[in-house]
């Protein structure tokens, strides 16, 4: 009988043993699960700045640039990451793209195209991009600046680009050929983004005689002390009409974006 006693208690034990194995193997399995999303992706964002005006109802897409430093493990971005959105709900992320590329000085370039609408008419910002991993757990991070409207207070019906446009430029100017489309005299006034942080002044003697076309290069915009690494900006163009004031939204242009991936990796780590 005791000898039966002291068998049960041993199996009792050993059941005991193995359960608290199996809890500790499972709890181990989940936060090594759970590390390799969170604590093992390192990402850093660029002072990117978008500040745009989007015409189209379903939105705009823009890059936002970052990198992931894969000095201690190289998890896969594109794997983990299970929903993003920004630290404003007036602007909807409709839709979002990861991208990852080269490597350089143990860092990854990180590109998120993001397809962003505005959900009212007002001038909308945002600084920071909430990241939510597979495990649930939410990152936030600083991405720079974002400030988007939608095309309600603009006019489109007074000019038109004409010829050459540039698009893309290594330096902080402008180079376009815009038509006056309409049978009166047109004067601007200067040419701004939404924040003001880009700024240029015309000569008051600036006019565009009534379908006139006009080349215009600013070598440089006048901008506030903030430094950004990569700029996506809608031109805004001031001017008066028949002694109306009025506003034209440009077709965007980017600067930094051109950079060689080295040298967009290099901004971002210095």
């Amino acid at each position: 009988m005791v000898k039966n006693k002291k068998i049960l208690i041993a199996l009792i034990i050993s059941v005991c043993v193995i359960s608290a194995f199996l809890i500790l193997t499972k709890t181990d399995n989940k936060l090594g699960k759970e590390s390799q999303y969170t604590d093992k992706v390192k990402l850093k964002f660029a002072n990117n700045f978008i500040s745009c005006i989007i015409e189209d109802k379903e939105g705009m897409s823009f890059n936002i640039f970052g990198v992931q430093n894969i000095k201690d493990r190289d998890s896969s971005l594109m794997d983990v990451v299970s929903s993003i959105e920004l630290n404003n709900p007036n602007i909807r992320i409709v839709d979002y793209q990861v991208d990852t590329g080269i490597v350089h000085k143990n860092y990854k370039l990180v590109n998120i195209l993001v397809t962003l609408k505005p959900l009212t008419n007002n001038v909308e910002t945002a600084d920071q991009l909430l990241i939510q991993f597979n495990n649930e757990n939410t990152e936030t991070y600083d991405i720079g600046s974002i400030t988007v409207q939608n095309d309600m207070s603009y006019q489109n019906k007074h000019f038109e680009p004409s010829g050459q446009y540039t698009v893309a430029y290594p330096y902080l100017g402008l180079d376009i050929n815009l038509r006056n489309k309409t049978d009166q005299t047109i004067s601007p006034s200067r040419i701004s983004d939404l924040t003001k942080n880009l700024s240029y002044q015309f000569d008051k003697a600036f006019e565009f005689q009534p379908h006139d076309k006009k080349h215009i290069k600013i070598n440089t915009f006048y901008k506030g002390k903030k430094e950004f690494d990569f700029m996506t900006v809608s031109p805004i163009l001031s001017y008066t009409l028949d002694n109306e004031s009025y506003l034209y939204n440009m077709p965007g242009v980017v600067y930094g974006i051109l950079d060689s991936d080295t040298d967009k990796i290099e901004k971002m780590i210095k």
